[in-house]
């Protein structure tokens, strides 16, 4: 069985699904323009950053 290292991160698809789908369930609700997403979007970016993404 292959050893992982702590250099291998998970794929962005794989993580921060609750997030998500908050996120893009309020953007299509709202519109991305109306602000009301504004804390959903920060709180995904936030989670992707936890897993080494910087979107």
């Amino acid at each position: 069985m292959p050893e992982q290292t702590q250099t291998e991160k998970p794929k962005p698809c794989c993580v921060c699904k609750p997030e998500k789908e908050a996120r893009d369930q309020c953007l299509l609700i709202n519109g991305q323009e109306s602000g009301k997403c504004d804390d959903m979007i920060t709180q995904y970016k936030k989670c992707m950053k936890g897993y080494g993404f910087d979107i």
